[in-house]
């Protein structure tokens, strides 16, 4: 990856000639050359390498929308973008095992970033709706709000989905329903919540409330 600093594609999203330009939340524009086909066999200190990659692309292509919002904060901070931000996360502290067996440990996942408090939930329940979750609506002055909205996710890994809200009820109301309806029943899901301000300028640390069966 390389910094464009000057002539026609600063400010450019694209792919040129094997070149994919994109944008940084702090407003650079990078390069990077797109992968081709691989020609020699990898060698075998990169096959685990290879391995965690393709187990977080695997992980991360239902939460392809989901982790513009998640770590929109976290990428500015590291000046890259969203999707980066999250993998660095989950590579470095969610991928267990030892090769070939390395997996993602969902309870190590954050799939929000940020400096707000993480949320104190009291209870979690299925419903025949979706998944019902109440929280405590008590303030730390200065650090959360009445007015910051839950974020809670569904994420199916056996059937490669996810269900999430991303601007639900306002802190001080105690409780929201994620409906679930249209997902295959009996599936296992893990569970996550977070809050977010009202501006959308600070976000917390999610909380893994569990695996849970739809």
């Amino acid at each position: 990856m390389a910094i464009v600093t000057k002539g026609p594609y600063v400010g450019f999203s694209g792919t040129v000639d094997g070149l994919t330009y994109y944008q940084l939340p702090n407003g650079k524009t990078v390069v990077k050359r797109k992968n081709g086909k691989r020609t020699k066999p990898a060698a075998p200190g990169q096959l685990p390498i290879m391995n965690d990659t393709a187990i977080c692309a695997q992980f991360m292509k239902p939460l392809k929308e989901f982790v513009k919002i998640g770590y929109d904060i976290e990428a500015g901070i590291l000046q890259d973008n969203p999707n980066n931000a999250m993998v660095k996360h989950i590579r470095k502290n969610a991928v267990v095992g030892e090769y070939p067996e390395r997996k993602i440990d969902f309870s190590k996942v954050l799939v929000t970033k940020g400096l707000m408090p993480a949320p104190e939930v009291i209870a979690t329940e299925v419903t025949e709706e979706g998944i019902a979750i109440h929280w405590d609506t008590s303030l730390i002055p200065k650090k959360t709000f009445y007015s910051d909205q839950v974020i809670i996710l569904a994420f199916f890994a056996a059937l490669g989905e996810s269900r999430y809200i991303s601007g639900g009820a306002q802190r001080h109301l105690g409780s929201d329903l994620l409906i679930l309806e249209g997902i295959e029943k009996d599936a296992e899901m893990e569970i996550y919540i977070a809050f977010v301000s009202d501006d959308r300028k600070n976000i917390s640390n999610s909380v893994y409330l569990g695996q849970f069966s739809w």
